[in-house]
């Protein structure tokens, strides 16, 4: 399963036409109006007390909050106003699955009542985990408690094309928001279910993943469920045809439907008139394929006929055996699931543990009934949590949503970590060298002049935050220059190897990623997050041959000054291991970052415990990278985060608030209005999904990118010539880093690219050939990224598309990229709406 929670805080009218829009009216074919909304209650225990179809008149009245059953109003829906949201009706999340076995069921008729049945069974296990594990609040504001649901409502709405027609199975799981507990309705408590979100995708996932009866039948028609990806492997290479045909044809059924709008105001498009818009999608370019009738599933097997797929001569995979549950361990399960726990965060939820378990336990590729999934995972559940304990003081109230739990692994870790910061804190202040004269010459204001000296000092320990734009790069050029001058060398080291090249680029240093050098250093960590080290002599699990100790670029020298760039996207593992590094060189250490951007992906918190120890801090607060200081003063004020609603306010004075009517909207008019090289931000990688290929349509329909020769991205998307992508992955021997921008020349026959590099500041661009595997499985669209994806990137303008899934951080690194303008986009029905989602987000 893809794809987050989302909440819709729309009408019942709105929420008719939510859904309709994610489908293509084919499915009036196969799906009746009362089939396609399934409704049910379930209570306490998780069972299902009703389970019935609803009507479109009674769906509406549902996300109204009128109990579909009783007639009853549930409560008064709240509208949004100044700083105040309007009510979320549903959660949503979507039980969907790989496009291969869409295809499948397209093919055979048993296949596809067996994937309805397994996606159903999927909707049934996570409706009876929401009703055991969702909660409300009790009681009056500042003194509310945490209690468990009694009974809840769950909406499935079931879907067999996407919205140009395509075979596209899912399931729009929606969640109630009124709960019945202690005597009356109330509001579900959104916030745990957002932190519910990994347990309950990862369950779907398995259960149609394992389910026995859908790759029995699969098996009966010469076809393969692969029970750890849920791809019928047979035809997992046609996935990319199906798709790139289908954004072909959502495009022009979008853009005539447009022209038919225009042309007929106030009126409402019937479904002869879809029909023919559809045969025009299809017709338009391609005339000979367009289907006869609304059943378009028919002309999509004549697409995927015509590309070569034959049952009579398609080749039978070579299975992968699945695994019984009775041979997986238990207690290696709950093992594997702790480590992951640790090495994603200091603390964790119960939820947070059974994530890991069900992924576990997906991975090692079993076959099983949901029932025997749900006993699995259950059992390593609490086997796990009997090796946790609570941060929380005794007796403290301890809601499974929140994060309370750690184990003996973090804190032996955080203690190691701490034992080395305080190791490298001085008895006395070191003396810092006259940095006057550089700082000079290179404009420095009295904060930037005070960190390079700090810097360029012997200090063991050196601790800088600036803020976006506060001028880093120039600071640790002066830095490093007086460093060398007093015979003290630099190198700089980054989360990651794209922001090393960067320094590298501009500071002229030895660079290199934090893990490369710790991993010359013998350094080693699997894929649980359990790191250990190598002796020299030692054999080397990667290599099989004798690890000899770190090559001559890696070794540090006695006093050498290790520049940590980004620091705060440091994780403790990978701190512990650089900072025992340094300390057997005797190399010093300067820590550079900003607790207000983004934190490390695992386990973080390195820059506050050192700030804390240190107990100094050189802090960078005058802004330099924007042209209007005013706009430069307000991201000081939203990186305090204080007055969130004034900040919001200014923005909106400036010019820089853009309102839609729809997040589909807000998409669209950023890839309309987006120019080349500005930076566009979003919450989540689903969203980066939607906006790259809303950019990409735009950029397609200018005749700027190349949509005839086209390969499949590890995304999911088309790519072509003319396309920005980026690389996901560090690869040496194809000269490539993660995160790394290239505009793609030539797309090769056996679907490896030609890329040239952008954005590293040299006049000769260099290029590169991606391998078609490479690019399969690493490279993406680039247009549009999350905040980890532009954090330290500097352009001309940028947007920042405004979420539920925002926090902060994210807005806070979005607002800060661009030179010139910084757009915030946000689909409200007012500027008042907008301004509390704006409050929302800098509060999460």
């Amino acid at each position: 399963m893809h794809g987050g929670v989302i909440l819709f805080r729309g009408t019942g009218a709105d929420a008719l036409r939510y859904v309709e829009a994610d489908r293509s009216r084919a499915d009036d074919y196969y799906l009746s109006d009362a089939a396609g909304i399934a409704y049910a209650v379930l209570d306490a225990s998780g069972a299902a007390v009703t389970v019935r179809p609803l009507s479109n008149e009674e769906y509406a009245g549902w996300v109204d909050w009128i109990h579909p059953d009783t007639g009853e109003r549930m409560g008064k829906p709240r509208v949004a106003g100044q700083d105040r949201l309007g009510s979320p009706r549903f959660a949503e999340m979507t039980i969907n699955g790989p496009k291969s076995l869409s295809i499948a069921a397209a093919l055979h008729p048993e296949v596809s009542a067996a994937l309805d049945r397994a996606q159903q069974d999927a909707l049934a296990e996570i409706r009876r985990w929401l009703a055991l594990h969702s909660v409300t609040r009790v009681g009056p504001r500042g003194k509310q408690e945490v209690v468990p649901v009694e009974h809840m409502q769950v909406v499935g709405i079931t879907h067999r094309t996407s919205r140009a027609g395509d075979p596209h199975r899912h399931i729009h799981m929606q969640i109630g928001t009124r709960v019945w507990a202690a005597g009356k309705w109330r509001a579900l408590d959104t916030a745990a279910v957002f932190r519910q979100q990994g347990a309950i995708r990862s369950l779907g996932t398995a259960v149609i993943a394992a389910h026995p009866e859908l790759a029995e039948v699969l098996d009966r028609h010469g076809l393969t469920l692969d029970p750890v990806t849920g791809e019928v492997v047979e035809l997992e290479p046609y996935n990319h045809l199906m798709s790139k045909r289908g954004e072909q044809v959502r495009r022009n059924l979008e853009r005539l439907e447009a022209e038919w709008e225009a042309a007929h105001p106030g009126e409402t498009m019937g479904p002869v008139v879809f029909s023919r818009l559809m045969a025009q999608a299809w017709a338009h370019e391609r005339p000979a394929k367009k289907p006869t009738t609304l059943r378009e599933e028919e002309a999509w097997l004549t697409e995927l006929r015509e590309a070569g797929y034959d049952p009579a001569t398609l080749r039978r995979a070579t299975p992968r055996e699945p695994v019984a549950l009775d041979e997986l361990s238990v207690q290696q399960i709950a093992s594997r699931a702790l480590d992951r726990c640790a090495a994603g965060a200091s603390a964790w939820t119960r939820h947070t543990v059974q994530e890991h378990a069900t992924q576990i336990i997906t991975e090692a590729g079993v076959r099983a009934t949901g029932k025997e999934l749900r006993d699995l995972i259950t059992a390593a559940t609490r086997l796990a949590l009997e090796d946790c304990f609570s941060v929380l003081a005794p007796g403290a109230a301890t809601p499974e949503h929140v994060a309370h739990l750690t184990s003996v692994r973090v804190v032996q870790a955080e203690a190691e970590l701490r034992d080395l910061i305080a190791a490298r804190v001085p008895k006395h202040e070191p003396q810092h060298p006259d940095v006057r004269e550089a700082a000079r010459a290179c404009g420095l204001d009295a904060g930037q002049q005070q960190a390079a000296a700090a810097v360029a000092s012997p200090d063991p320990l050196v601790i800088v935050e600036g803020a976006a734009g506060a001028g880093k790069t120039t600071m640790l050029g002066v830095a490093i220059e007086v460093a060398a001058h007093h015979g003290r060398p630099s190198r700089v080291v980054a989360p990651t190897l794209r922001a090393a090249q960067v320094a590298h680029e501009e500071l002229g240093v030895p660079t290199a990623s934090v893990a490369a050098l710790v991993h010359a250093h013998g350094w080693r960590w699997n894929d649980d997050g359990v790191w250990t080290r190598l002796a020299p002599g030692d054999t080397d699990p990667e290599t099989g041959r004798a690890y000899r100790g770190p090559f001559q670029d890696a070794r540090l020298a006695r006093g050498e000054r290790v520049i940590v760039d980004e620091a705060g996207m440091l994780d403790q593992d990978t701190a512990i291991a650089l900072l025992t590094v340094c300390a057997e060189a005797g190399a010093t250490v300067a820590l550079v970052g900003d607790r207000a951007q983004l934190a490390a992906v695992g386990r973080g918190g390195v820059l506050d415990m050192a700030a804390q120890l240190r107990s100094r801090t050189f802090d960078m607060a005058e802004v330099h990278r924007f042209t209007d200081p005013a706009y430069a003063d307000l991201t000081l004020q939203m990186r305090d985060g204080k007055n969130p609603g004034e900040v919001f306010d200014q923005l909106a004075a400036l010019g820089f608030v853009r309102l839609h009517a729809s997040s589909d909207e807000a998409r669209e008019q950023i890839a309309r209005y987006r120019h080349g090289g500005e930076a566009v931000t979003v919450s989540t990688n689903d969203e980066a999904r939607t906006v790259n290929s809303s950019i990409r349509d735009e950029r397609v329909a200018c005749g700027e990118v190349d949509d005839t020769a086209t390969v499949e991205g590890s995304d999911g998307l088309p790519i072509g010539a003319g396309d920005l992508i980026q690389t996901r992955k560090n690869n040496t021997s194809i000269g490539v880093a993660n995160r790394q921008q290239w505009i793609v020349q030539h797309v090769a026959d056996d679907g490896s690219l030609s890329v040239r590099e952008v954005g590293n500041g040299r006049k000769r661009q260099r290029t590169v050939r991606l391998p078609a595997d490479y690019v399969a499985e690493h490279a993406q669209l680039s247009y549009a990224a999350t905040s980890y994806g532009v954090q330290g990137t500097t352009v001309t303008g940028s947007h920042t598309l405004l979420t539920d899934q925002a926090s902060a951080a994210s807005v806070y690194v979005g607002m800060t990229r661009g030179r010139e303008t910084n757009l915030l986009h946000v689909a409200a029905g007012s500027e008042a709406d907008a301004r509390a989602q704006f409050v929302a987000a800098m509060e999460r």
